[in-house]
């Protein structure tokens, strides 16, 4: 259901369930009624858009294709003359400078003046009832004003712990009821495109500042700041879960410090209770001395169970008030947290459902100029990269031819070494038996003379003594000495 705020025009809606109800503008915080007589809201119909997508591959619109170097006479394409007189048609987008607020966090020490005011209340409450009351009342006047300091530090830190849920309470209102507002009415359009996405976003940034201070407004702003850099569906659903992660551990630690006083306020009751065991076992001597006298005796008693009665009440006070503040705190974390599902939602259906990149889904064919324009530009392309396929081809088959041409005299010289090699060996080899039996030639020429030499006088002196022995043929040879001694 859609309607308009009768005070400052503000574009609304709500659920159909909630017609006839009252209730506040998130803008102006005039108290409205919801009509009963409006019907359920149309359901979305996405149209074609006559837009005139960007190309592919563009990604930011605020941009342009980067010049070539003009040392290389490059000419663009007509798909890059096509980009630019796109780029030059888009829309500026004025993007303002939005101060970063945090929509989960509340102030501290607003809450802290709210905790103390709390204590004074409680503790003026406490002491009007009278002294000499008796039953409740007059316990409860005793647990407050007669335990000491921890009983007030215990209801400081309480209350200060329920000015942190008021606030976040009012503040989590705050949220709801900006769900209510139509950030992105129908009116503008039903598709967000470049083209009107500027009227989006002006629309969106002049809220009213409570407003922009929102987590449903603050997500629909730096997405539609996003989309018109990136213009890119899956990119700005990928921002949307980012975003979404950040807003929930926003809201987790946004309850630190209340969890911190959840843990401090029993911690206070255990010190009371140290202070007042401490102070009865101090008194308990007394007791001791008193043992004779029952008046005494009753009034040592006396000082030490009330001692004792510190120790325990500030316990009991401590865990009484953890009790009670542990169950807001959960209930109110865990509605902020469904909140924050429900601003996911809330992007899903009414934002990403109608952002047109000027994808797949564009129509493009209704345009014969821009289909022409799209064909030559593929064309030119294709043609180029041919061209440059079969330049890298004739190089390539150049250099085989120059590397079988170097293989083949690399070959013819390795054969000639070879031929050579092989006509020296066998030139040689020639030369080693030229040079083998000519030793041993002359080793036996050299010997057979040798032997002739030495042979010839011994073959002289047998042909002699054969002569001698013809000619004595049987004759005596006599022997006969000379000398003195001689026969």
């Amino acid at each position: 259901m859609r309607f308009s705020c009768p005070s400052c025009n503000l574009h609304l809606q709500a659920e159909p369930e909630l017609a006839g109800k009252a209730v506040k503008c998130p803008g102006c915080g005039t108290k409205i009624q919801i009509p009963e007589d409006l019907g359920a809201s149309e359901s979305l119909h996405p149209q074609a858009s006559s837009d005139v997508p960007p190309p592919d591959g563009a990604t930011s619109p605020a941009g342009s294709v980067p010049a070539p170097d003009a040392s290389h006479d490059y000419e663009p394409s007509a798909a890059e003359e096509m980009a630019d007189e796109f780029y030059e048609q888009l829309p500026e987008l004025n993007i303002k400078h939005v101060e970063r607020v945090d929509n989960s966090n509340v102030n501290i020490w607003l809450a802290a003046a709210i905790g103390a005011a709390f204590a004074f209340a409680v503790i003026l409450g406490m002491m009007l009832i009278p002294a000499d009351s008796t039953g409740a009342l007059g316990y409860l006047r005793e647990l407050f004003l007669e335990r000491g300091w921890p009983q007030y530090a215990t209801t400081f830190l309480t209350g200060w712990t329920i000015g942190i849920l008021l606030l976040k309470s009012f503040n989590l209102r705050k949220q709801r009821r900006a769900m209510m507002v139509e950030a992105l009415p129908r009116d503008i359009g039903d598709e967000i495109s470049i083209h009107n996405l500027p009227d989006f976003y002006e629309h969106v940034v002049n809220f009213p500042k409570p407003l922009r201070r929102t987590f449903i407004i603050s997500r629909i702003r730096k997405a539609l700041e996003f989309f018109y850099v990136r213009q890119n569906n899956p990119e700005v659903a990928q921002l949307l879960t980012s975003q979404s992660e950040i807003d929930a551990n926003q809201v987790a630690g946004s309850y630190s410090i209340a969890k911190v006083f959840l843990w401090a306020i029993p911690i206070m009751g255990f010190i009371g209770t140290v202070l007042g065991i401490g102070a009865a076992v101090g008194q308990f001597g007394d007791v001791l001395k008193a043992a004779g006298e029952m008046d005494a005796l009753q009034a040592a008693l006396t000082t030490v169970l009330g001692s004792l009665g510190v120790a325990f009440d500030t316990t009991l006070l401590a865990l009484v008030f953890s009790i009670i503040l542990a169950i807001p705190v959960a209930f109110l974390q865990r509605s902020e947290e469904d909140h924050i599902n429900e601003v996911d939602e809330y992007c899903i259906d009414n934002l990403l459902k109608r952002l047109n990149d000027g994808g797949a889904g564009s129509n493009i064919t209704g345009d014969s100029a821009l289909v022409k324009a799209l064909g030559d530009a593929v064309a030119a392309s294709a043609k180029e990269m041919i061209g440059k396929i079969q330049e890298v081809q004739k190089k390539m088959d150049s250099s085989l031819d120059n590397q079988n041409k170097y293989f083949k005299e690399v070959a013819s010289a390795v054969d000639t070494q070879l031929s050579a090699i092989g006509q020296r060996a066998e030139a040689y080899e020639t030369k080693l038996d030229e040079e083998f039996f000519g030793t041993l030639e002359k080793i036996r020429t050299g010997s057979v003379e040798a032997i002739e030499k030495n042979v010839k006088p011994l073959s002289e002196g047998i042909h002699n003594l054969n002569d001698v022995l013809r000619e004595l043929n049987g004759k005596q040879v006599k022997v006969q000495k000379r000398g003195w001694f001689s026969r």
